[in-house]
């Protein structure tokens, strides 16, 4: 324990580590997560620097997903430019508009140069007031939008009106968008918005964490637990594993909800 400049130890039956993730410390991030250290804006306090997970290690424990990141630039609302299309720099879709913004994020993190850009029609867009994803401009016809953007004109031209044939009767075989959101994209002339690491504002946090068992025991590489070590939170893997499959506020559910099965179990209750 720490008062001030006060220094003192506590022997304890059971530890709970409750200590935040590793976005705060550079050398981590550098080693696990390179690209967080890159072009984003750490989501995290100043204690999110990683000591809970080196104190569980030092005691045996094991580290998981430590190579996810989570990573967002929502480029809605307004929730209308959930109706354009997602390309990458080769001028094809790979993700479902829709989707909730970080697990867009992830799906661009994996294209080519991790670049990709929101096309959006004149019966459609609708600037934010807060743009995180800037805007790049504006084109009369697709010859000239391809040519902007950089990508080849006949894969962006054959994307496009795949999706405006299908969207016309509501439907997205390729991803699923969901009729609400999937309305053809046939008006010019067209803008586009920058959805490219290192052009729109990315934010993000680290995802790893000690492996743990329900009641929020550290388990040792070899999976077993160590008796009367727990951790919980951000600083422990539990049910936030990857930003594709993350949701808003999902490691304050794994703090709450696992850190009171740890608090519990720590105490003999359960």
């Amino acid at each position: 324990w720490r008062r001030f400049e006060e220094r003192g130890a506590i022997r304890a039956k059971a530890v709970i580590l409750a200590a935040g993730g590793f976005v705060g410390n550079a050398d981590m991030v550098a080693e696990h997560t390179p690209r967080l250290g890159e072009k984003l804006f750490p989501l995290a306090s100043t204690y999110d620097d990683g000591l809970g997970l080196r104190l569980g290690a030092s005691a045996g424990g094991r580290w998981r997903f430590m190579d996810e990141p989570f990573q967002t630039a929502p480029f809605y609302p307004p929730s209308i430019l959930l109706t354009g299309i997602i390309v990458n720099k080769h001028g094809k879709r790979f993700v479902a508009e829709d989707s909730y913004h970080a697990r867009t994020a992830a799906f661009v993190m994996e294209q080519p140069d991790s670049a990709a850009f929101l096309i959006v029609d004149s019966a459609h867009i609708e600037h934010p007031k807060m743009p995180l994803c800037p805007f790049i401009d504006g084109w009369e016809t697709v010859e000239e939008m391809a040519a902007g953007l950089g990508v080849p004109f006949d894969a962006l031209n054959a994307t496009l009106t795949s999706y405006n044939t299908h969207a016309a009767n509501g439907v997205d075989p390729e991803l699923d968008k969901a009729p609400e959101w999937t309305e053809p994209q046939d008006t010019g002339p067209w803008g586009a918005y920058d959805l490219s690491l290192g052009k729109a504002m990315y934010a993000g946090f680290t995802m790893g964490g000690l492996a743990t068992t329900v009641e929020g025991e550290v388990r040792r590489e070899d999976g077993s637990a160590i008796a009367g070590l727990y951790a919980a939170g951000a600083c422990a893997a539990n049910l936030a594993q990857d930003a594709k499959g993350y949701a808003s506020g999902m490691q304050l559910g794994d703090g709450s909800y696992f850190g009171r099965r740890a608090g519990r179990h720590a105490a003999g209750l359960d």
